[in-house]
């Protein structure tokens, strides 16, 4: 089996680690013989893994373009039997399995945005509904996402096969007198639900401080910095932009407890890489937050935006009430797991 990625979704942090887990889970399956990516001119190849053949395409046209002519033709040539869309959007084609993996390309027209974006988005939207009869299969991130999915496309398969999680060999400690706050890039991450809720638990042990990683871009971190000062809390909590990863991931297990405050995710990364390595998670009650502490059985989690009840369970959790947790990696969360049911999915679904 050849696979060609369809690499523009690279660019970002989640593009790139969904692209570098399954490429290398792909590899390792005896069934897949060559994996392609397509790739923009303008995109910087150079960290790709030695197992990923870099297809440059053109450079002329736009989007539609893309999924319209520039996969297909790469497909071609490049003679593969899959053409990966990890955007959920492809081409008119058999081979393609169109990954729905960030909820937004279906909730965007209850987001304020640019009304370029809203009109890029509705073509995506409507090229979507168009192709999806053609495209062989989905595949979704959660049950969140899938539903939204099935409501978005028709006549399409699809199926759920969560993102793999890679913590490496890292494990909980708990040894730092923090909460670690998962922040992330836009509104819907909702820093300022812990800010409001470390004001509110007025008694803490003398040491504890709120950190809260990731935040951009730096306008974002700027006026979550202004709350801080404006709660008089200078002293008892940090902000910090995006982390490499390697750090962000040792933060979050010597912290006492991790906390996400999303209003909005698909899957929910920082919450299965927390609940991973066996760390106390407290997160906003998503569908995507849901799935993932029933699957582990452990974890606790409160009304998204409410300050108060997170105020509450931090309270608790910093006298040693904390939530349940993991004693060891969750069987089956692996990228190789997960590479092994795509290629299972592919080769039941996909069109001769």
């Amino acid at each position: 089996m050849r696979i060609l990625f369809d690499a523009r979704s690279v660019r970002t942090t989640t593009g790139a680690y969904i692209f570098t887990g399954l490429t290398s889970a792909w590899r390792h399956d005896g069934r897949v013989s060559e994996i392609l990516a397509a790739v923009p001119p303008a995109l910087d190849t150079s960290w790709m893994p030695a197992h990923v053949t870099p297809v440059v395409l053109p450079a002329r046209g736009g989007w539609l373009r893309h999924v319209l002519v520039s996969l297909t033709r790469a497909a071609d040539r490049g003679r593969a039997d899959v053409i990966f869309c990890a955007n959920g959007t492809g081409p008119r084609d058999g081979r393609a399995v169109l990954y729905f993996q960030d909820l937004f390309h279906f909730s965007y027209r209850n987001a304020t945005l640019p009304l370029r974006t809203q009109m890029l988005e509705t073509a995506r939207a409507t090229w979507r509904t168009m192709t999806a009869s053609h495209s062989g299969l989905g595949i979704a991130v959660s049950r969140a996402i899938a539903e939204e999915a099935k409501q978005g496309v028709r006549n399409l398969p699809i199926l759920e096969i969560p993102n793999g999680v890679d913590v490496e060999s890292i494990r909980w400690s708990g040894e730092d007198d923090v909460v670690y706050v998962a922040g992330g890039t836009g509104p819907r991450k909702s820093e300022e639900t812990a800010v409001r809720a470390w004001a509110r638990l007025g008694h803490r042990p003398p040491s504890a401080t709120l950190e809260i990683g990731g935040v951009e871009p730096p306008a974002r971190r700027h006026a979550l910095q202004q709350l801080v000062a404006d709660l008089h809390l200078d002293h008892r909590v940090r902000v910090h932009g995006a982390l490499p990863r390697q750090a962000y991931l040792e933060r979050m297990a010597r912290a006492r407890v991790t906390v996400s405050c999303s209003l909005l995710e698909s899957f929910g990364l920082p919450v299965a890489e927390a609940l991973a390595m066996g760390a106390p998670v407290l997160c906003s009650d998503l569908p995507a937050h849901r799935e993932l502490l029933a699957r582990a059985g452990a974890g606790g989690s409160f009304p998204a935006g409410d300050d108060a009840a997170l105020a509450m369970l931090l309270r608790r959790a910093l006298v040693g009430d904390a939530p349940a947790r993991l004693m060891s990696a969750p069987l089956g969360w692996d990228w190789n797991t997960r590479g092994r049911q795509h290629i299972d999915a592919y080769q039941t679904y996909l069109h001769d």
